[in-house]
C-alpha cells in the first residue's frame, strides 16, 4: 500500500510539472506571438516614414522679407512667420529656459524619456483622459518635421522611432536649434526670432532672463497664455520658469531676485495682427506679383527670401504726404476723391515712390498700374517729338483754324480749351499753352502712325487709336506707362525698363536674382534735347507754372475735355514723377486742369524729394548726338503699322 501511494504521488507530481511547463510554454508562445504581432504592426506603421539620416534636409516654411533701398522692412510674406536662425544667434537664456520647462532630461536621454513616458501614462490613466504630455524636445521636433497633429497610437510610435533616429544623426545642439526655430509662439509667429521680434522688438540673441522665461512659459498654449491676452497668467508662469532656472543652477540668486521682479516688458502693439501694416502697400503688391512670376507662390510664401527693392522710404513718405495734403485741402471744393503718384529715376529705371491711391485700407485697386485713363494733353509731347524728328523747329509757325472731321459717319469739331482761335503761332507756343487745334493740325502733318511708333519705343503699351483724336490723349494709358515714357525724355532718348526688385537672396544668402539698369537708345539725343527745351517752358511760362520748383525741370499738363482726368508728368535730370487725379467712378471733377492740383502736388513732392540733390541741367541739352542708324532701323522694324481713314 505504501509503495503504491508513493507511486501515485510521484505520478501526480510529474503531471503537475508537465502542466506547469505547458502553461509556461503557452505564456511564452503568447508573448512571442504578441511581440511578433507588435513588431509587425510597428514595422507596418513606420514603413511609410521617409529615410532619416545625417543628410536629411530640414526645410521649414520661412518668412520672405521685402526691404526698401534704404534697408527698411516694407513687409513680410509667409505661410508661417518664421526667420530661421542658427543656435548661436539665440540667447543662451532662452535655450536654458526651454530645456528646464519642456524637457529637463534633454541632455541625458536618447530621444525618449522613459521616466517622462511612464509618468504621462500614469497621469493619463488616473484622469481617464490625456492630461500629461510625455514628449521630449526631440519627439516634438520629430512631430513638427514629419508628422500631422492627429492624436493616435500610430503617431506615437512614429514619433518615438523618428526621435531615436534624430538623436542618432544630429547633436543635441542641432536638435535644440531645430526646435527653437520650428515651434509656434502665438500671434502667427513661428520660431524664436519671429517671436522675439513680435513680443520684445529685438533679436532672439538679445533676450534677457525674464524675456526668455516668458517665451518658454507660453509654449504649451501660446494663444491662451499670450501676455497680450492673459498677462497675469503669463507673468505667473514666467516666474515659475525663472525659479526652475535658479533651481537647476543656470542663474545665480542675484539674477533670480532681479528677474522675478521684472515687468513683462512686451512692446505695445496696435491690435493683434501678426503682420504689421506694410509700407508702400501698392508697391508691395506690385513686387509680390513680380516675385510670384519669377519664383512661384510656394517659394515666395515659404522660402525665406530676402528681397531688396528700389523704393526709397523717404521719397515714399513725401509722395504719400503730398498727395494726401492737396486732396484733403482741395478735394472737396474741386470734387476730387482719388489720386496716384509714381516716381522713377530716369537714369536707372529704379522705382523710387509708388502711391496707388489715397487709402489702401479702403481700396486696394492700384491707380498706378491698373487704372487706364485718358491722358489728355499729357500725350501731346509725342506729337511734337515726331514733328522735331521730321525737321520741324520750335519756332516754326502753324495757323490755327476751325476744322471738322468725320469719323465713322460722326462729325468731330475739336476746339481749344479756352474756346478761342489763336491765329498764327509757333510750335513752342502751341505746346507750352497746350493748344488743341494746333496740335491736331501738326499730327495731321506728321502722321498718326509715326507718333504711335514713338510712343511704343518709349514704353507706351496700351492700345492707341490711330486717329487724329490721339493728339488730345483720347486713348487710355496708365500712369506707369506715362512716367516710364517721360523718363525717356529726361534721360535724353533712352527707353527704360522700370525696376522694382534689385536683388533676391535665399534664406542662406545665396543670390537668386540680380537686376541691372536697362536703357535702350530709341530717340536721337538732339531731337530729345529740342523737345525738353520746349517742355521746360511749360513750367516756366505755360500751363504748368504751379509746378515751378526753381530748378531745371520740364513737364506737361494733361486734362480731358470733360475734366474726368487731370495729370501732371514732370522731370528733372534726377527724377521723373507723374501725378493723376480724378474719381474712380469717372464722375467729372469741378473743372480741375492738370496745371492745378496735380501740378501743385508735383511741386510739393519734388521740392522735398530733391532737397538734398544739387540743382543741375540736363546734360544732353549741351552734348547731343544721334543714336546709331542700325539701332533706329532695328526699332522701326519692330513697331506696328497703322492706317488712318478720315475726311475733312
Amino acid at each position: 500500500m505504501k509503495n503504491k501511494y508513493v507511486k501515485e504521488i510521484k505520478i501526480s507530481g510529474n503531471k503537475k510539472r508537465k502542466n506547469f511547463i505547458y502553461v509556461l510554454l503557452g505564456i511564452f508562445s503568447f508573448i512571442l506571438i504578441l511581440l511578433v504581432g507588435v513588431s509587425i504592426y510597428v514595422l507596418t506603421v513606420i514603413r511609410d516614414i521617409p529615410p532619416i539620416d545625417r543628410w536629411v534636409e530640414i526645410k521649414p516654411s520661412q518668412t520672405t522679407i521685402i526691404y526698401s533701398i534704404d534697408n527698411k522692412i516694407l513687409g513680410r510674406l509667409y505661410k508661417e512667420n518664421r526667420i530661421y536662425v542658427p543656435l548661436y544667434k539665440i540667447s543662451p537664456y532662452l535655450q536654458q529656459a526651454v530645456v528646464v520647462s519642456e524637457d529637463k532630461e534633454f541632455y541625458t536621454h536618447s530621444g525618449v524619456s522613459i521616466r517622462g513616458l511612464v509618468r504621462a501614462i500614469l497621469v493619463d490613466l488616473l484622469h481617464l483622459e490625456k492630461k500629461q504630455g510625455g514628449s521630449t524636445i526631440t519627439q516634438q521636433v520629430a512631430e513638427l518635421l514629419f508628422l500631422s497633429p492627429e492624436r493616435t497610437i500610430n503617431k506615437k510610435i512614429k514619433k518615438i522611432y523618428i526621435a531615436t533616429k534624430l538623436e542618432k544623426y544630429f547633436t543635441k545642439q542641432q536638435i535644440l536649434e531645430m526646435y527653437l526655430n520650428l515651434i509656434y509662439w502665438g500671434h502667427g509667429n513661428y520660431g524664436a526670432e519671429a517671436a522675439s521680434q513680435y513680443y520684445f522688438g529685438k533679436s532672439a540673441s538679445d533676450l534677457t532672463i525674464p524675456e526668455s522665461a516668458l517665451l518658454a512659459a507660453i509654449i504649451p498654449a501660446p494663444e491662451l497664455l499670450s501676455p497680450y491676452k492673459n498677462p497675469d497668467k503669463a507673468l505667473m508662469l514666467r516666474n515659475i520658469v525663472i525659479e526652475k532656472l535658479y533651481q537647476e543652477g543656470y542663474i545665480n540668486q542675484a539674477d533670480y531676485e532681479k528677474s522675478i521682479k521684472a515687468p513683462l516688458g512686451i512692446i505695445k502693439r496696435d491690435g493683434d495682427s501678426p503682420q504689421a501694416k506694410n509700407i508702400a502697400p501698392y508697391f508691395f503688391d506690385y513686387v509680390l506679383k513680380e516675385l510670384i512670376n519669377k519664383f512661384g507662390k510656394d517659394m515666395v510664401y515659404s522660402g525665406g527670401l530676402k528681397v531688396y527693392t528700389t523704393l526709397d522710404t523717404n521719397l515714399q513718405s513725401y509722395a504719400e504726404a503730398s498727395l494726401k495734403k492737396i486732396i484733403e485741402q482741395y478735394g472737396k471744393k474741386y470734387k476730387v476723391s482719388q489720386g496716384a503718384l509714381l516716381a522713377i529715376d530716369p537714369n536707372t529705371g529704379y522705382i523710387k515712390a509708388w502711391v496707388g491711391g489715397i487709402d489702401y485700407s479702403k481700396s486696394q485697386f492700384d491707380r498706378v498700374s491698373m487704372a487706364v485713363r485718358q491722358p489728355g494733353s499729357a500725350f501731346k509731347p509725342f506729337v511734337y517729338l515726331t514733328a522735331i524728328q521730321k525737321g520741324f523747329k520750335p519756332y516754326d509757325l502753324i495757323e490755327e483754324k476751325e476744322v471738322t472731321y468725320t469719323f465713322n459717319k460722326k462729325i468731330w469739331k475739336p476746339k481749344n480749351y479756352d474756346g478761342k482761335l489763336h491765329g498764327t503761332i509757333t510750335l513752342q507756343e502751341a505746346l507750352e499753352n497746350s493748344y488743341n487745334l494746333a496740335t491736331i493740325l501738326l499730327l495731321e502733318e506728321v502722321g498718326v502712325g509715326d507718333v504711335i511708333r514713338n510712343a511704343r519705343k518709349l514704353g507706351i503699351e496700351s492700345p492707341l487709336e490711330p486717329s487724329l483724336a490721339l493728339a488730345l490723349g483720347t486713348s487710355g494709358v496708365t500712369l506707369y506707362e506715362l512716367v516710364r515714357a517721360y523718363s525717356g525724355f529726361a534721360n535724353g532718348g533712352n527707353r527704360i525698363t522700370p525696376i522694382a526688385i534689385l536683388r533676391v537672396e535665399d534664406s542662406k544668402g545665396n543670390i537668386l536674382y540680380n537686376s541691372a539698369p536697362e536703357l535702350t537708345p530709341v530717340i536721337e539725343k538732339d531731337v530729345m534735347a529740342t523737345l525738353v527745351k520746349m517742355m521746360k517752358r511749360v513750367i516756366t511760362n505755360g500751363t504748368g507754372t504751379r509746378a515751378n520748383i526753381g530748378r531745371p525741370a520740364a513737364g506737361k499738363t494733361g486734362t480731358t475735355d470733360d475734366y474726368r482726368d487731370a495729370w501732371f508728368i514732370g522731370f528733372t535730370p534726377d527724377l521723373c514723377a507723374g501725378i493723376w487725379m480724378g474719381n474712380d467712378d469717372y464722375t467729372p471733377t469741378n473743372k480741375v486742369p492738370g496745371g492745378l492740383l496735380p501740378a501743385m502736388t508735383w511741386k510739393e513732392f519734388m521740392q522735398n524729394a530733391l532737397k538734398n540733390i544739387p540743382p543741375r541741367d540736363f546734360d544732353f541739352l549741351i552734348e547731343s548726338q544721334p543714336i546709331p542708324q542700325e539701332q533706329t532701323q532695328k526699332e522701326e522694324t519692330q513697331t506696328e503699322t497703322y492706317t488712318l481713314t478720315y475726311t475733312q
